[in-house]
This record gives C-alpha cells, structure tokens and sequence, in this order.
C-alpha cells in the first residue's frame, strides 16, 4: 500500500466547473416549460399543468443538488491545498 496521496486539485475545480454547468442547465430546463394551450380545454389539462409544475419543481430541486455537489468538489480541492500548504510548513521546520 503506498501512503502518498495526489491530488490534482486543478481537475477538481475544471470538474467542478463542469458539474456547474450541468447543474445550470437541468435548472434551465425546468424554466422552459411551453405555455399550456387556452383552447380546446381538455379534460385532462389541469392534471397535466399539475404533473408539468412537480417535473418542472423536481428538475429545479436536481439542479441545486448538481449546483451543491460542484460546491462540495470545489472546497475538497480547497481543503486538500490547504493540507499541502500544511505539510510543505510541517517539513520546513523539521529541517
């Protein structure tokens, strides 16, 4: 078992960013629902404006879950420079 750990923290923040982005888009997404038709009123149009608002709501609700995850990756990345910086200090002063 090798102890040392890499950590490529610039990939962390471009994933991050590309987690982001995805994130955007599904919350995009759930903006651009087509108006319902006014006419013919169907009698199945408000059940269907129903499931359209819970889809548009749950589509919302995965966007921030994605947008979190891509704020979760980017403080890993933080921590894990915040560690080296650490370690570098640590193996300054024993020297």
């Amino acid at each position: 078992m090798n102890p040392d750990l890499e950590v490529d923290t610039e990939a962390l923040r471009r994933a991050a960013s590309d987690v982001s982005a995805t994130g955007a888009r599904v919350t995009a997404a759930a903006a651009e629902e087509p108006p319902p038709p006014a006419v013919p009123r169907w009698a199945t149009t408000d059940a269907a404006l129903l499931a359209a608002e819970a889809a548009s709501h749950q589509l919302t609700m995965i966007g921030a879950d994605v947008d979190e995850t891509a704020r979760r990756i980017r403080a890993a990345a933080a921590d894990y420079e915040l560690a080296d910086a650490r370690a570098v200090t640590r193996l300054r002063l024993t020297r």
